[in-house]
């Protein structure tokens, strides 16, 4: 015990003194921990921040403590005397029209919000100029997008429905208005008088009518929503609670975490051969001077001790910084944003992420600094006499090598562990251990395949092959740590050029150019003569419809059945529905056969496959919908394969006759119209028939464009991050090697060898080792970035060679440069100074 104290103390102070020579040759070191730890607790930091906020300002998100929402219809005056009874209750309605200037020349699609008194329950209602008293008859809010589109100003007039507003003011903020990332108008806000006037509550009307109260006691509103169902079971409305106020939020948030964490861990990982890299380098300069100590008796734990210390006390200085920086990122986006996020931001220190952060620095740094400090404990007196000519030296010892497989074995555990997608994140640690895999057996092939290959009569070609394979040589490493940092490269880049592609996707051949929504039945035989009538229409879909929301899968209710996490945006809220006696043109029936169109019988429904699969439902099998307030159980007749991307009229849901026809419903319709006729075509029909909403398909796509532009911008920091920290590894594994070069070029320059010959030497050497690289890592990084495409995403994949080649020759490019930089340094010093300390 006294002599494991003593040799701790002796390994203490050799770490102090070897430390007081500063930081030199620990800079990508350094850089590559922070960077690593930057991106996982800054990612960390900030989702967690934002649920925070998320929570914090629940009520106001969903509008109150609980929220009864109808589709439609409003309650009855029972049902609201029943709420208001239990706290203070607030209606708003919602719909979609169009809104137009007084002479009809300008108008725009706009997402109606009619208000009460009560409103808001939480939270402010901010306009500008302010609002100074309550919303009349003929007063509106409206977003400034709606006062560019119509080019009006605030105390103008404007036309919705049969009612002329007044623009009041300029919306600011509504509490209630969660996620403004897309949408398909700008707010037009009203009050409930306001929205009886336009005359567009028809029978059938696509309206959302949601009820809020705000509870004495918010914490009683489980056991109030449990109250409600019995003493309305059958009443067809949703519920939510303020602990739902904001799922597809707080659901994109943790996909968000979850996949910029797993960018930010593949940096790590990428960092941690920069870690690699810059720990052997420094030790293999140091490997004369633990020959010397050993010499002098110093045992060669006190040495490996002393070494790892120095690697902890720098790993942690690198990692502290890391974790700060990132502990401060949500204060700095909140400042930088100014109350701009579209979800609330509640900046906080959050522990358990910083600790986590922390861990996976300390991990990364033993994983990857071990081996090259069990090879300098082991290096043998020998070299004082032996020198250079040494080569590779002795292994790490099975004991460190057992210390390395548990830090890595630690480090895909705590991955997998602390990760909300435990199969995703297995499946990353999988591919990375591949990856792992193929560079190193890469890297002892081209070492193997140089040996026996035959001597080339280029002197420079032949000196560089010869570099690759000769004992000592640092090829298989450099190989190494250059493939897999390419491979990162590749992998970033594709990824971002296949976003890229999702950004700029374009209008599909087939879609319609407009879709028209809320046609009532009086409207619909006009409405389709007047559109076909129009010049340059190819053709009109029409289908009533209606809204339902499902309430049993095969029987099992919805809060209780498995359905796979990509269908289940199916059961969150309200689904169009249809009904059919005809088989749709196209339609691609995949199993079970459709009715016959004089069909009359029990409920039978027509699901799309890919719900079918999600749902785990077959042929025969039973769904249930709540219709205004019914619930209709339907047999599934058949499944249909339907191609969303194509953005033709299709349902989910459709229904065979005789279940849906005598319900309140309105019709929509898709129009086909060439390009040049297509302004003339919306101008017409939205004139015509003004309480019918009018959606452009390509404003939808630029919308969706945008969004993905706003949500890809995190993406690409992160990206950003991982491609820096890859050619740091570049760096790093170059630098490693770099005084065994630089030896090697003053030799050869003392045996007369001129600078150009030595430099194409070398330049040989890193372009083999550079192709070698760049073929695997495009291999590598391209089916990883098919993985995280088409499977993470969902999304088309493209390969995209010319983004992928780009990122290899940068990466090559970078390696030369950074090789051949420092040799050339070296070539420019006289080699007496170098050939005085062998």
């Amino acid at each position: 015990m006294t002599r494991a104290v003593a040799g701790l103390r002796q390994a203490m102070r050799l770490a102090r003194r070897e430390l007081r020579g500063g930081l030199r040759g620990f800079g990508v070191f350094l850089t590559c921990l922070f960077l690593g730890v930057f991106a996982i607790s800054g990612v960390g930091s900030f989702a967690e921040s934002a649920k925070s906020g998320l929570l914090a300002d629940a009520g106001a998100l969903l509008g109150g403590d609980l929220e009864v929402q109808l589709v439609h219809r409003e309650l009855d005056p029972q049902q609201q005397a029943f709420l208001a009874a239990r706290g203070a209750l607030s209606h708003v309605s919602t719909l979609r029209t169009m809104a137009a200037t007084l002479d009809g020349a300008e108008r725009t699609l706009v997402e109606l919000k009619a208000v009460d008194d009560a409103y808001p329950l939480y939270g402010a209602l901010v306009a500008e100029p302010p609002l100074t008293s309550p919303l009349g008859e003929g007063d509106a809010l409206v977003d400034a997008a709606l006062l560019e589109r119509l080019a009006l100003s605030v105390d103008d007039a404007l036309r919705v429905g049969d009612a002329l507003l007044t623009v009041r003011g300029v919306l600011a903020a509504e509490p209630d208005r969660a996620m403004r990332a897309f949408n398909l108008g700008p707010r037009l806000l009203v009050g409930h008088e306001a929205l009886a006037a336009t005359g567009l509550l028809q029978p059938g009307s696509l309206v959302s009518h949601a009820y809020r109260l705000r509870l004495p006691d918010r914490e009683t509103v489980d056991a109030l929503r449990a109250e409600i169902r019995a003493a309305y079971p059958e009443a067809g409305w949703r519920l939510r609670s303020w602990r739902e106020a904001a799922p597809r939020v707080r659901f994109f948030l943790d996909r968000m975490n979850l996949n910029l964490t797993l960018i930010a861990l593949c940096a790590l990982l990428v960092g941690g051969l920069g870690v690699s890299g810059a720990v052997r380098g420094y030790l293999d300069g140091k490997r004369e001077h633990i020959a010397t100590m050993k010499c002098l008796g110093a045992p060669a734990g006190t040495i490996f001790t002393a070494y790892l210390l120095q690697i902890l006390f720098l790993g942690a200085l690198g990692a502290s910084a890391g974790l700060a920086c990132g502990a401060a990122l949500p204060w700095i986006v909140a400042t930088l944003t100014a109350g701009r996020m579209p979800i609330p931001l509640q900046p906080q220190l959050h522990p358990g992420v910083l600790l986590s952060a922390a861990l996976y620095g300390l991990l990364i740094a033993l994983a990857f600094s071990l081996k090259a400090l069990g090879v300098a404990g082991r290096v043998p007196p020998a070299v004082l006499f032996r020198g250079y000519a040494d080569g590779a030296g002795p292994g790490p010892g099975r004991k460190v090598l057992a210390a390395v497989a548990l830090a890595a074995l630690a480090l895909a555990v705590f991955a997998v562990l602390t990760s909300t997608d435990r199969r995703l994140a297995l499946w990353f640690i999988l591919g990375a251990g591949a990856c792992f895999a193929l560079f190193r057996a890469a890297a002892a092939g081209v070492v193997r395949f140089a040996r026996r290959l035959p001597r080339p009569t280029d002197p420079s070609l032949r000196l560089g092959l010869a570099n690759i394979h000769r004992r000592g040589s640092p090829a298989a490493s450099a190989l190494f740590s250059l493939g897999l940092g390419l491979t990162a490269l590749v992998t970033v880049t594709l990824v971002q050029a296949n976003l890229d592609d999702r950004v700029r996707q374009s209008l599909p051949a087939e879609a319609p150019a407009y879709f028209f929504l809320d046609i009532q039945n009086n409207q619909a035989e006009a409405f389709a003569a007047a559109a076909q009538a129009l010049p340059g229409v190819v053709r009109l879909d029409r289908h009533p419809t209606l809204r339902g929301r499902i309430t049993r899968i095969g029987g099992v209710p919805v809060e209780e059945a498995v359905i796979d996490q990509e269908v289940r945006w199916a059961v969150r809220g309200d689904r169009y529905l249809s009904y059919a006696a005809k088989q749709p043109e196209g339609t691609e029936i995949v199993a079970g056969r459709w009715w016959p169109e004089d069909y009359a019988g029990p409920p039978r429904i027509s699901l799309t496959a890919d719900l079918a699969r999600g749902f785990g439902l077959e042929i025969g099998d039973t769904l249930s919908v709540n219709v205004l307030g019914r619930e209709v159980t339907a047999e599934i007749a058949n499944l249909r394969e339907v191609d969303w991307s194509t953005l033709q009229l299709d349902f989910a849901i459709l229904f065979a006759p005789g279940t849906l026809e005598n319900a309140p419903q309105t019709h929509i319709a898709a129009l086909h119209v060439t390009p040049e006729h297509a302004a003339a075509a919306w101008r017409t029909l939205t004139g015509r028939f003004p309480n019918v909403s009018a959606i452009s398909t390509g404003e939808v796509l630029a919308n969706v464009a945008r969004t993905l532009e706003r949500l890809g911008t995190a993406f690409r920091g992160m990206a950003a991050l991982a491609l820096l920290t890859g050619f740091l590894v570049l760096a790093g594994a170059v630098s490693a090697d770099q005084h065994r070069r630089i030896h090697d070029a003053v030799i050869f320059k003392v045996c007369g060898a001129t600078r150009r010959a030595i430099l194409a030497a070398f330049a040989a050497e890193f372009a083999i080792l550079g192709l070698t690289a760049g073929l695997l890592a495009t291999f590598a990084g391209s089916l990883a970035a098919f993985g995280i495409v088409k499977g993470l995403m969902k999304s088309d994949f493209a390969l995209h060679p010319g983004a992928s080649a780009t990122a290899v020759a940068l990466g090559v490019a970078l390696t030369l440069l950074l090789g051949l930089l420092g040799t050339w340094k070296a070539l420019g010093h006289k080699p007496a100074g170098y050939l005085r300390a062998e």
